[in-house]
């Protein structure tokens, strides 16, 4: 199995804690059609996993989940910066958190679950939920639960802080640090000292910039 994979409960709520936008896999006939929602997430007393999404049913995401009840999800985060590790010109890696699933969904009628699906989904994104959520507001908001049948987390290069908070071990990238932005902001010091030896210094390429969209 890819060692990056992690199937432990704790990572998975770790990587779903730290992630802001679900994208939903659904079956449009003979394609696919991917879609973002916001998002909650629970685990049941039996370490079952229930996410909680909301939405319109006369759009095209809520006619697809009324279509078929099996749906995929993908959540991803944590982009932490590029890392280049010379000689290889290829070896750029970014690092990044992740969490793939599948399961079925179902829409909630009862106007008492549609207030606890909401407040899950509300305190994602804040501690305190500013204002009473009262069953009879919510009657017509449509709200599904997806029964999570499989579920996994990925961390991909992890960064130190990311592996002290969750005692895991993996190899700690060395090279060449960029930002977000693409401005390099770090050389590790072994990195450094191949460089002024010339023992692996890369070779720029400055015919291109950055792309713009």
């Amino acid at each position: 199995m890819n060692k990056e994979i992690y199937t432990d409960h704790a990572i998975i709520s770790w990587v779903l804690d730290h992630c802001k936008v679900l994208h939903l896999g659904l079956v449009d006939g003979k394609q696919a059609y991917v879609v973002p929602v916001n998002y909650g997430y629970e685990e049941d007393s039996a370490g079952h996993f229930h996410l909680y999404i909301h939405g319109t049913k006369d759009g095209k995401k809520g006619k697809l989940l009324q279509q078929s009840p099996s749906v995929n999800f993908e959540t991803d985060g944590g982009h932490e910066g590029l890392t280049y590790t010379p000689p290889t010109a290829g070896a750029f890696a970014p690092a990044y958190r992740s969490v793939i699933g599948d399961g079925e969904v179902k829409a909630i009628a009862d106007s008492q679950a549609k207030v606890h699906a909401l407040r899950v989904m509300i305190h994602h994104y804040v501690r305190v939920i500013p204002a009473i959520i009262r069953p009879e507001e919510v009657q017509n908001v449509p709200v599904w639960e997806i029964d999570v049948h499989q579920i996994t987390a990925k961390l991909h290069h992890p960064t130190k802080e990311w592996q002290d908070l969750l005692g895991i071990k993996a190899p700690l990238l060395k090279g060449y640090h960029y930002s977000k932005s693409g401005e390099l902001t770090a050389v590790d010091q072994q990195t450094a000292a191949d460089a002024d030896t010339g023992a692996s210094q890369p070779e720029a390429d400055a015919q291109t910039g950055p792309s713009k969209h």
